[in-house]
């Protein structure tokens, strides 16, 4: 069985907030001992880009470029797609791709990133559906406030 569903079914179809859904997540992922490229992370951000828009607190992130002198790292945002098209994606990097569409792809800076879950493959592999476990957030004016994911999705 995938922590997604486990999720899903302890929801009981009840109503449950994104607060709830990223805790329980976490509580089933295993601590990151690093990561490579390939391997899908689940972590707490802080953005710092001069410029940027809005991100994802909670980015689920395919890696696909380690820049260490940088101390960067980029990937697939899985979170940037719809929740139909989700599961498919993350169906396909559970059995070893590296593809995505390129509006999720971003980077990131390693020191901003904290709390890091490894996503194993298998769960990936299993997903029958997504979780919402996004929380973005947006500038609006100089201020950061969180903003409903429906928002980000219409930009793309």
């Amino acid at each position: 069985m995938s922590i997604f569903n486990d999720v899903k079914d302890l929801a009981a179809g009840s109503k449950k907030s994104k607060d709830w859904y990223r805790s329980q997540f976490m509580y089933g992922l295993e601590d990151s001992r690093g990561f490579n490229v390939g391997d899908v992370i689940f972590f707490s951000y802080t953005a710092q880009t001069e410029g940027l828009q809005y991100y994802d607190r909670y980015p689920m992130v395919l890696i696909t470029d380690i820049d260490l002198p940088k101390k960067q790292f980029s990937g697939g945002n899985l979170h940037y797609l719809r929740p139909s098209t989700r599961t498919s994606i993350a169906r396909s990097w559970g059995g070893g791709s590296l593809a995505y569409p390129m509006r999720c792809h971003h980077k990131y800076f390693m020191s901003n990133a904290g709390n890091i879950k490894s996503v194993p493959s298998v769960d990936l592999r299993e997903m029958k559906v997504p979780l919402p476990l996004e929380q973005f957030t947006m500038d609006v004016v100089g201020r950061w406030i969180d903003v409903p994911s429906s928002i980000i999705w219409s930009r793309q």
